[in-house]
């Protein structure tokens, strides 16, 4: 009986949990069904995943289009100018670059005269925004006549590119130095992170200057102007001689005179210094050179003497044997006289 009861309840628990099968197939329909709709829903998701990604590479192109773009490029400019008063065209040509927001880094002028008239000449170097180049070139050239302009660009975008890639691996060095600072112990270790801390932020701010200083660059371009008022002509500054005014004249060959006298005054101050140098050898070489003819010169001139001395002698002997001789004559003739 035991037996019998023992078979009918395992059939039972069997029929039971068939029956739980068969009504676990529909949840379990529901459950396929479920993720059906949760593959429809992402597929949505996947699209809108798929969008967004194409949103972002659009917006990375048209990042690169922007930055390809804002290229940064040095712009420096020269121009030359004749202008009929420089002092008048300076100082607008720097009141018109503080209006765009720029300034006057540098200026020269020069005065040029000739004869009665004279003339100036010199520059001006403006830096200025630049996008403000081109309005501000428009503005010198209405000063005068442009005699000459040109412009030159450089591109320095890959400079500052590799100079911020280079900052970048500086800064993140730095940052693993410091923590390694912190982290140390050891005094020894202590001093060599110090070091190369001191090394690698000697580097950063290096490069920092560097950047600063082409970005200052490609911020405001530069533009030196050359100003020059017009040269008189031939005709305006020289004039017929006998038509210039009489006090004129004479007060330029007074001019004349005075210059030739300090010219003059000056080269002697100059030379007499060397003058007192080379006239102690020279007084010393011609001591040496007359010491050295004083006999040959004293032995010659008493050998003429007594050559001379003795054709004199001879000279005297000859006058006087003629003298004897017509004495003689004379006194035969006396004496045949005296005979007739």
């Amino acid at each position: 009986m035991s037996r019998n009861s023992l078979v009918v309840a395992l059939a039972l628990t069997l029929l039971l949990a068939g029956c739980a099968g068969m009504g676990g197939n529909p949840a379990g329909g529901d459950g396929a069904e479920l993720s059906a709709d949760g593959g429809d829903g992402s597929a949505p998701a996947a699209e809108g995943a798929n969008q967004q990604s194409a949103d972002t590479s659009g917006g990375g192109s048209a990042q690169v289009d922007a930055a390809v773009q804002q290229r940064a490029i040095i712009k420096t400019g020269r121009m030359v100018v004749e202008v009929e008063n420089f002092s008048q065209s300076r100082t607008a040509i720097a009141s018109q670059a503080r209006q765009y927001g720029g300034y006057v880094s540098g200026s020269n002028q020069r005065l040029h005269r000739s004869g009665n008239e004279t003339w100036i000449s010199g520059y001006v170097v403006v830096r200025v925004p630049n996008e403000q180049y081109r309005a501000m070139q428009d503005d010198i050239a209405a000063e005068g006549t442009v005699l000459s302009e040109e412009t030159q660009t450089d591109d320095v975008t890959d400079q500052l590119v590799d100079l911020e890639a280079r900052l970048e691996n500086l800064r993140q060095r730095r940052d693993r130095l410091r923590t390694f600072y912190d982290e140390a112990n050891d005094t020894e270790e202590l001093l060599r992170i110090e070091e190369q801390l001191s090394e690698v932020q000697g580097q950063i701010e290096q490069l920092e200057a560097k950047q600063r200083s082409l970005e200052q660059r490609v911020a405001y371009s530069t533009i030196r102007v050359e100003l020059q008022e017009p040269e008189p002509g031939i005709s305006q500054i020289r004039t017929q001689y006998h038509e210039q005014s009489l006090a004129a004249v004479f007060l330029r060959s007074v001019n004349d005179v005075y210059v030739f006298g300090r010219a003059t005054l000056v080269t002697l101050a100059a030379a007499a210094p060397w003058l007192g140098v080379l006239a102690v050898p020279a007084f010393g070489l011609r001591r040496v050179l007359r010491g050295r003819r004083l006999p040959f010169v004293g032995g010659s001139e008493n050998s003429s003497e007594h050559e001379s001395s003795g054709d004199g002698d001879s000279g005297s002997d000859e006058k006087d044997v003629r003298t004897a001789a017509t004495a003689s004559d004379d006194e035969t003739e006396s004496a045949a006289d005296d005979e007739r």
